[in-house]
C-alpha cells in the first residue's frame, strides 16, 4: 500500500510540474507578437545632415569618410542650408565612392573626355548640379519605399541632365542615350534575394546603385550612404 501511495504521489507531482511548465510556456507565447516597427539599433545620428558631414569629414584625424564630399560642397558653392532643411533625403558619397581608381567618380566622370583628378577638374556649376541631384525632396527609406520604383524630385534644376553634360560626362554602357529632363530619381527596395549583393534587401537608386548604409535618421531628414567604390550614382535611369 505504501508503495502504491508513493507512486501515486510521484505521478501527481509530475503532472503538477508539467502543468506549471506548460502554463508558463503559454504565458511566454502571449508576448510573441511584438511590434515590428521598432529598430533594435539606434539609427539616429543626433545632428543635421550638414552636421554629420562636417563631423565625419574634418571632425577627427581618423574618421574622414565624407571629406571628399565636404570638399565638393565647399568648392561648388552650394548653399549649405540645403543640408539643414527638413523633410529631405540626403545621399552621401564616401571618399572611396569618389576617389577609387578606375571605378570612382573622378575616374569615370570626364570633362571633355578627360577624367578628373580632383573637384577642380570640373566647373563649380557642374559639381553643384550633381550635389543638388543627391538631395531628394521628401523622406525615403525602407519604411516608405516599395519593391516597385518610386519616383521623386531632387534639388537639381530641370534641364541639367536632359543630355549627358560634356563637361561632367558620366560614362557607362547605358548612359549614351540617357535623358533625365526633370532631374528626377527613382528608388526601390530590392527583392532580388538570389543576387549576392542584394541578399540584405538594400535600397536601389536609379535601378543601378545599392545604398550601403541606409535609413540613418538626421534631425532634419534621412541620410543614405553609398560606399561601394565600384560604381557611381548617375542622374540617368536605365
Amino acid at each position: 500500500m505504501k508503495k502504491i501511495n508513493f507512486i501515486s504521489i510521484a505521478i501527481i507531482v509530475a503532472c503538477l510540474s508539467f502543468t506549471t511548465m506548460f502554463s508558463s510556456c503559454l504565458k511566454l507565447q502571449k508576448d510573441f507578437n511584438r511590434p515590428t516597427n521598432v529598430d533594435t539599433l539606434d539609427a539616429h545620428i543626433y545632428t543635421t545632415a550638414w552636421g554629420y558631414i562636417k563631423k565625419r569629414a574634418y571632425g577627427s584625424a581618423t574618421d574622414t569618410i565624407f571629406r571628399r564630399m565636404y570638399d565638393a560642397i565647399i568648392y561648388s558653392g552650394i548653399d549649405t542650408n540645403a543640408y539643414i532643411q527638413p523633410n529631405r533625403t540626403y545621399i552621401l558619397l564616401s571618399n572611396s565612392e569618389i576617389t577609387t581608381s578606375k571605378t570612382g567618380l573622378w575616374a569615370t566622370v570626364t570633362n571633355n573626355g578627360v577624367a578628373g583628378k580632383s573637384w577642380a577638374s570640373y566647373s563649380k556649376a557642374d559639381v553643384k548640379n550633381y550635389l543638388s541631384y543627391l538631395i531628394a525632396q521628401g523622406l525615403y527609406s525602407h519604411y516608405g519605399l516599395k519593391l516597385a520604383d518610386v519616383t521623386f524630385t531632387t534639388l537639381a534644376p530641370a534641364g541639367a541632365y536632359t543630355t549627358n553634360p560634356v563637361t561632367f560626362k558620366f560614362t557607362g554602357t547605358f548612359i549614351t542615350l540617357a535623358s533625365n529632363p526633370n532631374s528626377t530619381m527613382v528608388a526601390h527596395v530590392s527583392n532580388a534575394n538570389t543576387v549576392t549583393s542584394q541578399l540584405d534587401y538594400p535600397i536601389v537608386i536609379n535601378d543601378a546603385i545599392n545604398i550601403t548604409s541606409s535609413d540613418l535618421e538626421a534631425t532634419n531628414g534621412i541620410v543614405q550612404v553609398v560606399n561601394s567604390g565600384s560604381s557611381v550614382v548617375t542622374p540617368f535611369i536605365p
